[in-house]
C-alpha cells in the first residue's frame, strides 16, 4: 500500500519537473531520485510566470502557460486542445474552437524559449533497467509539425479528451530558466527607472533585449553593443516615447556615467561600445538591498559602520570609530551586534618581534560579502518568506468560515444590485453581518495584503541575492 503510495507520488513530482532520476554510481541497476530545488522554489513564481507572458504576448499565451504549468509536462496538441477548450468554456464565441490561432501562440512561445522540451528517451535506453533521456541542443525549442485539422474537429464535437495524435511523444515544460533572465531584467529595468526616470527605464529595457539577442544569459558580461545599433532600434521601436526619441543621446551618457554601473562603456567605435556586467551590476543591487537590511535592523549608525568597512575592506575598531564620527562605546556596540548577526567578520594578524617577546595581536574587521553576509541574508530571506505564507495560511485556515459567508453575502448583493433591488433592502441585508465580523474581515484582507506583498519583497531579495552569487562565482 504504501509502495504505491511513493510511486505515485514520486510519478506525479517527476511529471511536474519537481523530481529528477539517474543511475546509481554504486550500481546501474538501481535509480536515485533527488529534488531540483530551483524547480520546486519556483512554485511561488507561477503567478509571476503567468502576469508576465499576459503583459508581453496577449491571454491566449497566458492560458496557454497556465495549462502546461498544471500538466506539468505536455505535448503541444494537448496544451492547445485543453485551451482552446478552456477558451470555448469562458467565452461563447464560436472563433475560440479554432486552434490555429492558439498553435501561433505556442510557436511564439517557443520560439522566445519560455519553453522547453523535455528529454526523450536514449537510443539504447531499452537495454538499460535505469533509462538515460537526452534531447539535441538544436531541438530544444523546435515545434514539430502539429495536425490542427483533426484538434478542431474534436472540439466542435466538444471533446473533453484529445487521444492519440501526432506529436504524443514530444513532450514539453516551461522553461524556468528562461522566466528567471526575464525577472532578472525586471529588476534591472525598475532600477534604472528608479535611479532615473521611466523614460531611462524604457531605455534600458530595448537595451537589454538586444543584449539578449546577441549574448548568453549566463555569461558575467554581455558583448558589446554599438551606439549606432542602440540608436537604430530606439528608432525602429514602435513603442518608443517621443522624449526618448528626442533625448536619446542624454539619457544614455545618464546611464553610462551613474555610479551604479547599469551600463559600462568599454570603447568609441561605432559611436561608442557599451556592455552589462552582470557581476558588478549585481553586486550593486547586493550592497544596497543589503545596507537596507541593516538599516530596518540595527539602525543608520550600524549602516554607517557595515558600510564603511565594506568600502575600506579591512579596519581596526579604533579606526572605525573615528572615521564614522559615532562614539566608542555605540561603535563597539553596534559593530558586535553586526558580528554577532554575520554582518561582520573578524580577521587576526599576528605580529612577532623576537623569540622572547610577546606576539601582538591585530584585530580587523572586514565585509565577507558573497561567502558570509550575502548567505546570510539568502536565508533569512527564505525563513521570512516561509514565515509570511505560514500567518498567511494560518489567518485564512482560522477565519475560513466568516470569510465564506462574506464573500457569499457580497456576491449576493453584487446580483441583486445588478436586478435593481431598493439600497434600503440591500442595507438591510448587508446587516446580516455585525459590524465586529465586517472590522474583523478588513483586517484579515488588510493583513493577507501585507503579506502578499511581504512575500513579493522577500522573492526579488531571493533573486538579487542569487544572482550576485551566481555570478560572483564566475569571476
Amino acid at each position: 500500500m504504501w509502495e504505491a503510495r511513493v510511486k505515485k507520488a514520486l510519478a506525479v513530482m517527476i511529471q511536474h519537473n519537481l523530481v529528477k532520476f539517474e543511475a546509481s554510481e554504486r550500481n546501474n541497476n538501481i535509480a536515485e531520485y533527488s529534488i531540483i530545488h530551483h524547480n520546486v522554489y519556483c512554485l511561488l513564481r507561477y503567478p509571476k510566470y503567468l502576469y508576465m507572458i499576459k503583459r508581453i504576448y496577449g491571454t491566449s499565451e497566458e492560458i496557454l502557460l497556465e495549462i502546461l504549468l498544471n500538466l506539468g509536462q505536455a505535448s503541444a496538441s494537448n496544451v492547445i486542445f485543453q485551451s482552446a477548450n478552456r477558451l470555448k468554456e469562458a467565452n461563447d464565441d464560436s472563433e475560440f474552437s479554432d486552434p490555429s490561432a492558439l498553435h501561433k501562440s505556442f510557436l511564439k512561445l517557443a520560439q522566445d524559449n519560455f519553453i522547453i522540451r523535455c528529454p526523450k528517451l536514449a537510443d539504447n535506453a531499452n537495454i538499460q533497467k535505469v533509462p538515460t533521456l537526452e534531447v539535441e541542443e538544436k531541438e530544444k525549442f523546435t515545434v514539430p509539425h502539429l495536425e490542427i485539422g483533426p484538434i478542431a474537429k474534436l472540439l466542435k464535437e466538444n471533446a473533453t479528451q484529445l487521444g492519440e495524435h501526432g506529436d504524443s511523444e514530444v513532450i514539453w515544460r516551461v522553461n524556468h530558466e528562461r522566466f528567471d533572465v526575464e525577472l532578472r531584467n525586471v529588476i534591472l529595468v525598475n532600477a534604472a527607472a528608479r535611479r532615473v526616470d521611466a523614460t531611462a527605464g524604457e531605455l534600458y529595457h530595448l537595451i537589454l533585449k538586444l543584449w539578449r539577442e546577441c549574448s548568453n544569459p549566463d555569461s558575467p558580461t554581455t558583448n558589446a553593443l554599438s551606439f549606432n545599433v542602440i540608436k537604430d532600434a530606439v528608432r525602429k521601436n514602435e513603442g518608443s516615447s517621443p522624449v526618448l526619441l528626442e533625448h536619446f543621446e542624454q539619457y544614455l551618457r545618464v546611464l553610462y556615467e551613474d555610479t551604479s554601473s547599469l551600463i559600462i562603456k568599454v570603447g568609441d567605435a561605432g559611436g561608442g561600445q557599451f556592455v552589462l556586467n552582470y557581476s558588478t551590476v549585481f553586486e550593486n543591487l547586493a550592497c544596497a538591498t543589503l545596507d537596507s537590511i541593516v538599516l530596518e535592523r540595527f539602525g543608520s549608525k550600524a549602516l554607517r559602520l557595515f558600510r564603511l568597512t565594506r568600502i575600506q575592506k579591512f579596519m581596526e575598531q579604533d579606526q572605525m570609530q573615528n572615521i564614522a564620527m559615532i562614539p566608542a562605546k555605540e561603535a563597539k556596540m553596534f559593530t558586535y551586534k553586526l558580528l554577532e548577526h554575520n554582518f561582520l567578520q573578524i580577521k587576526e594578524l599576528k605580529k612577532g618581534t623576537s623569540n622572547f617577546a610577546p606576539v601582538k595581536s591585530f584585530i580587523l574587521f572586514h565585509v565577507d560579502l558573497p561567502q558570509q553576509v550575502a548567505r546570510t541574508a539568502l536565508e533569512a530571506s527564505y525563513k521570512g518568506l516561509f514565515n509570511a505564507m505560514v500567518r498567511q495560511m494560518h489567518d485564512l485556515t482560522d477565519n475560513k468560515r466568516l470569510l465564506d459567508k462574506h464573500a457569499r453575502l457580497e456576491t449576493l448583493l453584487e446580483t441583486l444590485r445588478g436586478e435593481g433591488l431598493p439600497e434600503d433592502e440591500l442595507a438591510y441585508l448587508s446587516d446580516s453581518m455585525t459590524a465586529a465580523e465586517k472590522s474583523l474581515v478588513s483586517r484579515i484582507h488588510s493583513m493577507n495584503d501585507h503579506l502578499t506583498l511581504g512575500q513579493t519583497q522577500a522573492d526579488d531579495t531571493i533573486l538579487i541575492l542569487e544572482s550576485y552569487l551566481k555570478f560572483s562565482s564566475m569571476t
